[in-house]
């Protein structure tokens, strides 16, 4: 089975649990994050072997991304979640739209 290629959108805290737990998982492999703060997701790549950072839009429109980790805060979690699925993506939330 090919692995669904992962973007995460969000760089803060939560996401290094994310992506370390996504290397138990053969069926997910990370291929792009986003963040507001560009040297964030950077850095979070860097730590995890995430091969690119994107801004969110270009993360919507990469055609390598399958699914969307929505990592979010609150107050924009619809519109991204929402743009994510407009984009043709997969969206996995761990909160309420």
């Amino acid at each position: 089975m090919k692995p669904w290629r992962l973007g995460v959108i969000g760089a803060g805290t939560i996401s290094a649990a994310y992506l370390r737990a996504s290397s138990t998982f053969e069926a997910l492999t990370p291929v792009a994050i986003a963040d507001l703060d560009r040297e964030r997701a950077r850095a979070r790549a860097e730590a995890f072997g995430v091969p690119h950072v994107r801004t969110v839009d270009e993360l919507l429109a990469d055609p390598e991304v399958d699914v969307v980790l929505n990592l979010t805060v609150p107050a924009v979690h619809a519109e991204i979640s929402g743009a994510a699925l407009a984009a043709g993506k997969h969206v996995y939330s761990e909160k309420p739209l």
